[in-house]
């Protein structure tokens, strides 16, 4: 996480001196009703290089409303030194956190575009409510009974109880496995962010936001074996948007 802030403070600190260096150039006037859509893909510090998905929808009033879809890891997740025939799973990972975030929030123009066009810039705040479903975490695995040899798909926590004897794990399982054994975490969520807005052609945009979220669960979350369940989540993110603007 602090490699992430560092990060994130390289990024913003040269457009902030770009919006004072340029604070004596005539601005095009900031439309205050405008709206617009955008979808995007998300990288966060709780997931691999494809974190989840984003819609985010500009009010009027400079509101607007967001739905996020993400993955979220234990920063303790690592891949087992074992494999067969090459494939692999994670240690000790019981579940799946998987995050359904809807939210309203503000945005703030920090640094506007340029009459000829350019970048802009705004700060976001939202929050909204946190669904979070708990799906166990599969992985396939060949044990011994009667003499023969079976091989299954079974969730992680009933590979380390000993359930099966004589078993081994042979790799990770098929993620639509156990579905139906998940369970529904609510909570709640905050997020700031910085936007960084590119206008393109024919009234579509490119934007990337970046910022951090606050997630607060109603119990504690249990994701991997021998870790401290936690109801308390932080995430650095980034977003890349593809959006329209009307």
């Amino acid at each position: 996480m602090a490699r992430f802030f560092f990060l994130w403070m390289i990024l913003v600190m040269p457009f902030l001196g770009m919006g004072q260096r340029k604070s004596s150039v005539p601005q095009k006037k900031e439309i205050k009703n405008s709206a617009s859509w955008g979808v995007g893909i998300n990288t966060n510090t709780n997931s691999g290089l494809l974190g989840g998905f984003s819609f985010v929808k500009n009010l009027p009033n400079r509101s607007f409303i967001n739905i996020d879809l993400t993955n979220t890891k234990d920063y303790q997740e690592f891949d087992s030194p074992y494999s067969f025939n090459g494939r692999t799973y994670v240690e000790g990972k019981l579940n799946y956190l998987i995050n359904l975030r809807t939210s309203y929030g503000k945005h703030y123009l920090l640094l506007n575009q340029a009459q000829e066009g350019g970048t802009s810039l705004s700060g976001r705040i939202s929050t909204g409510p946190t669904l979070g479903l708990l799906k166990p975490y599969y992985v396939d695995l060949s044990y011994t009974d009667a003499g023969k040899n079976i091989t299954t798909s079974v969730p992680m926590a009933e590979a380390l109880n000993n359930t099966y004897s004589k078993s081994s794990i042979n790799g990770e399982g098929s993620f639509f496995s156990g579905f139906s054994q998940s369970k529904l975490v609510p909570g709640w969520h905050v997020k700031t962010a910085l936007e960084f807005k590119f206008e393109t052609l024919k009234q579509n945009y490119l934007a990337v936001e970046t910022g951090f979220i606050l997630d607060f669960f109603s119990q504690p979350v249990e994701i991997l074996n021998q870790t401290n369940p936690r109801s308390v989540y932080t995430t650095g993110y980034v977003t890349f948007f593809f959006g329209k603007s009307k």
